[in-house]
Parts: C-alpha cells; sequence; structure tokens
C-alpha cells in the first residue's frame, strides 16, 4: 500500500492520525462483533451520526472475531485541533470475508468520552463548513 501525505503533515503525525484511526476501527469492529452498544456508541463525537451507523448491528456479519483490520491513511485532507480528516483504505477481509476492503473519507472531532471520535464517513465534508448532520 502507496501512503500519499499532505505536505503539511510530518511523518510523525501521519503515524499519530494512523494510530487514532487504527484504534478506533479495531474498537468500533470489536464492539459490532461483541453486541456491546455502549461500546459502540462511545467511539462517536456526533451523535446523529452515531445513531446513523447503529445500524451496522444489523448488518455486519463476522467471519471470525477482528483481531487483524489494517487501516492505511492514504491523504490527510485536514488536520487541525478540531478536526481530522482523512481518505482511508481499511482491510478488514479477515474478519468480514474477501470484499471487505473500503476506501472512503472518515472525519473525526473532539469526543466527551475519549480523545477523537467518529464524526462523519463518507464524501461530502472534510471539516469546512457547516456539519451535514446540523440543523
Amino acid at each position: 500500500t502507496t501512503t500519499t501525505v499532505a505536505t503539511t503533515t510530518t511523518l510523525d503525525r501521519l503515524a499519530e492520525i494512523e494510530a487514532i484511526f487504527q484504534d478506533l476501527e479495531e474498537r468500533r469492529l470489536q464492539a459490532l462483533y461483541d453486541g456491546d452498544r455502549e461500546a459502540f456508541r462511545s467511539l462517536f463525537a456526533n451523535s446523529e451520526y452515531m445513531t446513523r451507523s447503529m445500524g451496522a448491528f444489523e448488518v455486519v456479519e463476522f467471519t471470525e472475531e477482528p483481531i487483524d483490520v489494517m487501516v492505511d491513511v492514504v491523504d490527510v485532507l485536514t488536520d487541525t485541533a478540531t478536526c481530522i480528516a482523512a481518505f482511508l483504505r481499511v482491510d478488514a477481509t479477515q474478519c468480514l470475508g474477501p470484499t471487505a476492503i473500503a476506501e472512503s473519507v472518515w472525519v473525526l472531532e473532539p469526543s466527551e468520552s475519549q480523545g477523537w471520535g467518529y464524526s462523519f464517513g463518507g464524501d461530502g465534508w472534510i471539516c469546512d463548513g457547516p456539519h451535514p448532520f446540523s440543523p
């Protein structure tokens, strides 16, 4: 896998950002595997995105426990004290089967329950204006 980095992101910071996303994704998949809705809820900084994501409990089918999830930061789109947005490649084939490789933008914001939490996933928002789930 090739990682590209915005010129303002140092390699040390890239490693930090990748570790943040890796930790969140491992905990997200483990919460789904365990059926632990409270652990899952704690991963989100945005309650609307958390509510929309709860449907994963109904559709995710594991082939085995998630122990070898690979998260690669392809590009850091935004990196500020209040928002991190990155284009990620997530490979969860070990626990979800051969089609479980996804590439998408994920956005994190500070969370009350932890340092960073999921705030948005998908295209169309990278911390550059009103949140898409705002009223």
